[in-house]
């Protein structure tokens, strides 16, 4: 599967970030810190505003243990790490984008308050109730057997342990199937409210959907329109195949939302039972 995700443009070039950074003027293997790192190294809606709202609604803090489940470039665990002062385990299936992410917690001082994984999630080995949070954004719906990788992050928590995602849903089938899996990497997409369903099937409760498809629809159409403004800059640094990649992915991001193909979900639920602190 990590062969396969390669279809899905915003994923081919993991060292593209580098070029960010030295346009800054880091040359490689420098300090940098995760406020400048948190300008590129986000790759879900709304930046570290995101991770805020996860922090507060798992009453994040120092002495947690957190799992994150597709953490691409690292930038939300080192995020999580820095703020909250808990302690992150990040799986990542691409190993190119795991590579990366080592790189850049080890330049950001966060080598000891973040450990990468380079695993299918649904293959790694995940301590019984090893975490007392679990968490996710834009990665869930890549990953097949929905159920199954429920129930794996369901037997990851502690005893009230707490988790938080953000996710897409199905709203309607794509006009073209292949096109849009070539695109989006789709393997675990349902609707609204067979989500819902699936999060109590799998045992966790105090579950609380909020719908984000309004708005993600106007954050990904603005993304693309500005994007677009920022050619020539985008090209300087990673020249015209590398902003055609990217132009692509946003296009096809903002038109499914707008075509009302995908919709967004943030959630929170719990698994049962008190925490073990």
């Amino acid at each position: 599967m990590s062969d396969q995700i390669k279809s899905m443009q915003l994923y081919p070039r993991a060292d593209r970030i580098y070029a960010e950074l030295d346009a800054l003027g880091y040359a490689p293997g420098a300090p940098v810190s995760v406020d400048v790192l948190n300008r590129f190294d986000q790759l879900h809606y709304h930046g570290t505003d995101a991770l805020d709202a996860a922090i507060e609604a798992c009453a994040m803090g120092t002495d947690h243990a957190v799992l994150e489940v597709g953490s691409g470039w690292g930038g939300c665990a080192r995020y999580l790490a820095q703020t909250s002062g808990a302690a992150l385990t990040a799986i990542e299936l691409q190993k190119d984008y795991h590579s990366v992410a080592q790189d850049l917690t080890s330049r950001a001082g966060l080598a000891k308050g973040v450990s990468h994984v380079n695993a299918d999630f649904l293959q790694w080995d995940a301590p019984a109730e090893g975490f007392d949070h679990a968490v996710s954004w834009l990665a869930l719906f890549h990953i097949p057997d929905r159920s199954r990788y429920q129930s794996k992050i369901y037997a990851a928590l502690k005893p009230g342990g707490t988790f938080f995602a953000e996710d897409l849903y199905l709203m309607k089938p794509p006009k073209d199937q292949e096109d849009f899996a070539r695109h989006l990497f789709p393997n675990s997409l349902v609707s609204f409210e067979q989500y819902d369903q699936s999060l109590s099937d799998a045992g966790f409760v105090d579950v609380r959907l909020r719908d984000m498809t309004e708005d993600w629809s106007a954050f990904t159409a603005s993304r693309l329109e500005a994007f677009r403004e920022d050619r020539v800059a985008y090209e300087a640094k990673h020249g015209p195949d590398g902003y055609e990649v990217i132009e692509v992915f946003y296009d096809k991001m903002s038109g499914y939302f707008a075509d009302g193909v995908v919709g967004g979900v943030q959630l929170s639920a719990r698994r049962p039972g008190a925490r073990i602190l």
